[in-house]
């Protein structure tokens, strides 16, 4: 999936980043980057910053909300 790509239709976006349990599986889209597939590990307590571990890269990121990042997840799962 590319930037400009909308994501595929099985998932949706997840705006209350607290509702995503520790080892969910997810889509981000930060701005200027390629989507990467991440899981879960931590959303801090307001919901505004979120903790992944990307699938690639094996790479933990702090992911903030307010710079613009997308997380998205299957339906079922946000």
């Amino acid at each position: 999936m590319k930037p400009s790509e909308a994501p595929p239709a099985d998932l949706v976006r997840v705006t209350n980043w607290l509702g995503l349990a520790a080892g969910a599986p997810v889509m981000v889209r930060r701005p200027g980057r390629v989507p990467a597939a991440a899981t879960v590990e931590l959303a801090t307590p307001d919901g505004k910053i979120l903790w992944v571990r990307y699938w690639t890269s094996a790479e933990r990121a702090m992911l903030h909300k307010a710079d613009g990042t997308q997380v998205w997840c299957e339906a079922n799962l946000g």
